[in-house]
């Protein structure tokens, strides 16, 4: 054998893992340049040990499967991370789970910090918070200039964001405390005036109310305010800049047109909310900050740990990896964190696994999958999200090939931080995804939102979401006959809502909106979940063996497409028939797969026709067990409808009695004195002991095949340990 080929049989069994049976290449943060990627002489960035990588496949030595070993240590990202179809096949590790971080962003150390001592800016503070303000130099710390907040945006902030003690921390606002400020009186909704004389009314334009309070007197309008607010519907947020204040009228000007105008809008409230962001002068509360875009100078009012902990900038406004036509990509172990973009996003891609690793505080989505097929998402933490945690779609649903991609066991919460609305802890799209055994809590909005066809969700647990919005559910679909096929079963939803838990009459558990159909929605639990299961006017949508417990309304029912001139019509993202004729849903595989669907238009298409309502069981309804409106009533013995209960288990609570007399559906009242003992805690997953409950059992005995046991979270070889359980 030559000593060339000596050499590099050497230099190759380097990198072979007796162990794995793979090759592994190197990377440790900080390592001296030169290295060859082996565990002596690791790289010093996952770039050289992708192209690495790269070249053993073009040398054909030596081989695969390969494995790039992240050593512990802080990754500091300025740039994406490309991963295309060359690099199929790698997987990314962390040597030690957890311990090797890829931050988007700047770790800023306390000693960058310093009291305020300018006294332009002492004198734009409030007294308390004067000589408790710190302020940072970013001159060497961002390069090039600060973006500028544009007149209107929906979801971040234009970069950088900073982040303390793991938590984002609060750009300056008033009010304090997450509060809003009100207002009733609007002298311009900003809506399009079309038959208006003045030309420029018959466009949109930029509102104007009344703001009865002070406090905007003290605000730097020229400078520049902005409103972050719910400007017309408690489902739509928007922040606008002041474009002009009248000190002596109170007259708030916006700076653009909202897209749903300003004043009344959600259900009737008069009522509107903002709050005012990025105004030095709000600088008064621990936690909150302000940088001036110009000077590129960070003014932090630090909480009474946060100098001890990690500060981070957060400066990379792009995804921290990105997968362009990559397939059997695994990460394993990695902390993903600290970025205004998203961490990881993908397009075209198969099998990429994401298992064992924490996501957290990012600018948007967690992770985002598209055209994506046989994917994974497995035992992660993901929390503190600007958008959604998982985004994900794929499969063919014009031919209804499904996607097979598994969301299994994850914990997600804090999602939609800066996206107030529709982003959730998962957003599936396309058809064949399925969505198993995680817990998701903690979101202003949604917890899932979907679309497509063939999904399944199950044994789920869902908490503390919808806190601070209305007309909105937990898991929502809605404004398509075609979202056929979809499953949604053994999930646990309680404590919705905001202040209020479960009992508000604009939030709802599951939220089948504006004429979806073909969904099954079977045991599922429901506690403290406002209008627990809300059909808007869907045809084909089957409903059983769900247990519905101390919620205002059990089942609402309407038929709202019998009386919505829009229902066919291309306004708003309506055209029912027109969204079917695109799957050519009369020819097969549709015709096959949803035969009813096919046949809607010849049997009248406009009524909420083929539901099934089975062995549900609704308990002490705090408002009514069902709503159904006057049209639903009166074709309600067109439906099948069969062993269904409302409950008073008191005997003296009328509200949880159902006022007339639909097929299928008997009250349960206790007598008098004598209250009902269900067997079961008020509250927590003690609810779960109903299985062991002889009443419960004889009441309702389609409800003993829900798997109690199985719902939520579970211990595998990446989750060790489970969070403490909601009380």
């Amino acid at each position: 054998m030559s000593v060339m080929k000596i050499a590099v049989a050497v230099m190759g069994a380097a990198f072979l893992s007796a162990a794995h049976a793979a090759t592994e290449v190197y990377v440790e943060q900080g390592a001296r340049s030169g290295g060859d990627g082996s565990k002596g002489r690791p790289f010093a960035t996952l770039e050289e040990a992708r192209d690495k990588v790269r070249e053993f496949r073009k040398n054909g030595s030596p081989g695969g499967p390969y494995t790039v070993v992240l050593k512990d240590g802080t990754y500091h990202r300025a740039a994406t991370f490309d991963l295309k179809a060359e690099d199929s096949g790698i997987v990314f590790r962390a040597e030690n789970p957890g311990k090797a971080k890829l931050y988007g962003g700047t770790v800023l150390p306390a000693k960058a910090f310093a009291p305020c001592k300018d006294e332009t800016v002492l004198k734009r503070l409030k007294p308390e918070a004067r000589g408790k303000v710190l302020v940072c130099d970013l001159a060497q710390v961002v390069g090039g200039d600060l973006p500028a907040f544009p007149k209107a945006f929906r979801g971040k902030p234009p970069p950088p964001f900073l982040y303390a003690g793991g938590e984002p921390q609060t750009l300056a606002r008033w009010p304090n405390n997450d509060g809003w400020a009100s207002f009733t009186n609007v002298l311009d909704t900003g809506l399009a005036e079309a038959d208006a004389d003045d030309p420029a009314r018959r466009a949109k334009r930029p509102g104007v109310f009344v703001f009865d309070d002070d406090r905007a007197k003290a605000w730097p309008v020229g400078e520049g305010v902005w409103l972050k607010g719910y400007w017309t519907h408690d489902w739509s947020d928007e922040t606008i800049q002041v474009a002009s204040y009248d000190a002596a009228t109170r007259a708030i000007t916006l700076a653009a047109p909202h897209g749903y105008g300003i004043g009344a809008g959600t259900w009737g409230s008069k009522e509107r909310r903002f709050y005012a962001l990025n105004v030095l002068e709000e600088l008064d509360e621990p936690g909150e900050w302000y940088i001036d875009r110009t000077a590129k100078r960070l003014y932090f009012y630090p909480g009474k740990d946060a100098l001890r902990g990690e500060i981070v900038l957060a400066t990379l406004n792009e995804s921290m990896v990105m997968l362009n036509g990559a397939s059997d990509v695994t990460f394993r172990g990695l902390q993903f964190a600290y970025t205004h973009g998203a961490a990881i996003t993908g397009r075209k891609v198969e099998r990429i696994t994401v298992e064992g690793c924490a996501l957290h505080n990012t600018g948007q989505d967690a992770i985002g999958l598209s055209e994506a097929a046989n994917c994974k998402v497995l035992s992660c933490d993901i929390h503190n999200i600007g958008t959604t945690g998982i985004f994900i779609s794929g499969g063919d649903r014009k031919k209804l090939v499904k996607a097979g991609n598994l969301l299994e066991n994850n914990h997600v919460w804090k999602f939609g931080q800066f996206s107030r609305t529709y982003a959730g802890a998962f957003n599936v799209q396309g058809i064949g995804t399925t969505v198993r055994r995680n817990l998701m809590h903690d979101g202003p909005h949604l917890a899932v939102l979907y679309g497509g066809n063939e999904h399944t969700f199950e044994l789920n647990e869902i908490h503390n979401v919808l806190h601070e919005t209305g007309d909105a559910g937990a898991f929502y679909t809605g404004r398509d006959w075609t979202s056929q096929g979809n499953v949604v079963r053994y999930n646990y939803f309680h404590d919705l809502g905001g202040d209020n838990q479960g009992q508000s009459r604009h939030i709802m558990g599951i939220y089948l909106d504006d004429c979806d159909s073909g969904d099954t929605l079977h045991g599922n639990i429901f506690q403290r979940s406002g209008y627990a299961i809300f059909i808007g006017g869907g045809r084909d949508n089957t409903v059983t063996a769900n247990l519905i417990i101390d919620s205002p309304v059990g089942i609402h029912f309407d038929a709202r497409g019998m009386k919505w001139k829009q229902w066919n019509k291309s306004i708003d993202g309506w055209n029912l028939e027109g969204k079917a004729q695109e799957m050519d849903y009369k020819n097969p595989p549709w015709s096959t797969a949803y035969p009813r669907l096919a046949a809607t238009m010849d049997n009248a298409p406009q009524e909420p026709l083929g539901n099934v309502f089975r062995d549900n069981l609704i308990i002490d309804a705090q408002h009514k067990p069902l709503d159904f409106d006057g049209e639903v009533r009166a074709l309600f013995h067109k439906l099948e409808s069969a062993g269904n209960a409302a409950v008073d288990t008191s005997g003296t609570n009328k509200l949880a009695r159902i006022d007339f007399d639909p097929k299928g559906f008997a009250n349960i009242i206790a007598p008098e004195g004598q209250p009902i003992a269900l067997g079961v805690p008020d509250r927590g997953r003690g609810i779960f002991a109903f299985k062991k409950s002889k009443w419960f059992q004889q009441a309702m005995p389609a409800l003993n095949e829900i798997p109690v046991e199985q719902i939520g979270l579970y211990k595998d070889a990446f989750r060790t340990k489970l969070p403490e359980t909601k009380k």
